[in-house]
């Protein structure tokens, strides 16, 4: 599914990026989610219904995702051209006599320890998406992993101990398989015994409703939220967003 999800956002012009001039949206069908409780018992389900990009906007996704892996770039490589190196004022040898090549200067790229010939120098790769579209396209990842989705109740002292075999016996009565698959957790607010039961664990990655990651909802296999979380991504995400989305 992951795979799927990922190609589903790759737009037919990999090589640029295609600029959108109108990005249309639309609340999406809403799609039913099992809901839990911290035990693995069923409570019914919720729905989720964001408003997200529609075909027209096609492309939007990657564009924001390509964005967010290009931003994290630090571009901080560097390297030292002839004139940066230090020495190189005398001549190596003789000019002529040595049966080697002429030589000027013991700082040239042809020298071990001399310059670099068109290496790489400090640069700022960030690119920039308006914030309308960053939200529509959030939304729209996120209503897509909807069938990878389950939401449980807040799990808000639900550890016996900050362990790690604890937290992995909580998300196996979620039905999600954190050994073999990976798996989002996305809670109302940060939850540091959570945190600290799970941050052992390789396929685990944590996140709050206020700083979702579109990489992390694209490369997760299983997506676990709390339900105040899912109330808050509805709020903001969904039909009853700000008017100045429209």
């Amino acid at each position: 599914m992951q795979t799927m999800r990922l190609q589903a956002f790759k737009p037919a012009c990999v090589g640029r990026q295609p600029r959108l001039v109108v990005v249309n949206s639309a609340i999406a069908p809403p799609a039913t989610i099992p809901y839990k409780a911290a035990d693995g018992s069923e409570k019914g389900n919720q729905q989720l219904a964001l408003k997200v990009a529609e075909e027209s906007a096609k492309g939007l996704v990657h564009r924001y995702l390509v964005l967010v892996q290009q931003n994290a770039r630090q571009g901080t490589a560097s390297t030292k051209t002839r004139s940066e190196v230090r020495g190189g004022g005398k001549k190596p040898y003789a000019q002529k006599g040595t049966g080697n090549a002429r030589r000027g200067s013991s700082v040239s790229p042809l020298f071990p320890g001399g310059g670099v010939t068109f290496g790489p120098k400090p640069k700022d790769w960030k690119i920039s998406m308006n914030k309308k579209e960053k939200r529509l396209a959030l939304a729209t990842a996120l209503q897509s992993a909807a069938a990878d989705m389950i939401v449980v109740e807040s799990l808000d002292g639900k550890l016996k101990e900050t362990k790690t075999k604890e937290m992995v016996a909580l998300l196996e009565k979620l039905g999600a398989d954190v050994m073999s698959r990976k798996v989002l957790l996305i809670t109302k607010d940060a939850r540091p015994d959570l945190h600290l039961a799970g941050r052992n664990i390789a396929k685990l990655t944590f996140n709050t409703a206020s700083s979702l990651n579109v990489l992390d909802i694209l490369h997760a296999d299983h997506i676990i939220v709390e339900d105040e979380a899912l109330a808050h991504i509805q709020a903001t995400l969904g039909g009853s967003a700000k008017a100045s989305d429209e």
